[in-house]
């Protein structure tokens, strides 16, 4: 009977032990997992921002009524001081849809863009998000007209057609401020 006990008892660690060696596998493979869409994550926040960097400072440079002086600061738009800009337009630029996005503050709360990261016969797909705001010399938000905005981009993990939850709890965020050159 003691035997058997010891049998049983033995049988309870190593089943144990197996489960949290294979638990703290499963463990190194998500964090491995993670570590590897952050980074794609980072390459498309990159790259959204050249893209957005690309662009004019403001429509009153693409319609050529800026004159590249302090005059200008007039001139840029300015919707108020809950959203400095206009918001919700689909650029065609990330695909999403037929809006010209021509200058710096057009993506400014534009509609999600969804962007593929194909690595051979796999892809990730990334949501896109996009907040532009003036800000002052100091690099602080500033309810009026400056000659810098702030462009962030957010990038989150997305799984079209799955229930799968995103593997970053939270976004990759990058942020750079983008000057009027005069």
């Amino acid at each position: 009977m003691s035997q058997t006990l010891m049998a049983m008892l033995a049988l309870a660690v190593v089943t144990t032990f197996a489960m949290n060696v294979q638990q703290k596998h499963m463990h190194v493979q998500r964090t491995t997992i993670q570590r590897e869409i952050a980074e794609m994550a980072a390459s498309s926040a990159l790259e959204a921002m050249e893209i957005i960097r690309a662009r004019e400072f403001d429509q009153a440079v693409v319609n050529g009524t800026a004159t590249g002086s302090v005059a200008d600061l007039a001139l840029f738009s300015y919707e108020g001081s809950t959203d400095h800009f206009q918001t919700g337009r689909a650029c065609k630029v990330f695909g999403t849809g037929t809006d010209v996005c021509d200058d710096v503050d057009d993506f400014h709360k534009m509609q999600t863009a969804t962007r593929p990261f194909v690595m051979g016969s796999d892809t990730i797909f990334f949501h896109i998000d996009v907040e532009v705001f003036y800000v002052d010399d100091t690099f602080q938000r500033y309810n009026g007209r400056t000659f810098h905005k702030q462009v962030t981009v957010r990038v989150q993990d997305a799984w079209p057609d799955s229930s799968r939850s995103p593997f970053l709890l939270i976004p990759i965020t990058l942020s750079r401020v983008v000057s009027y050159d005069f």
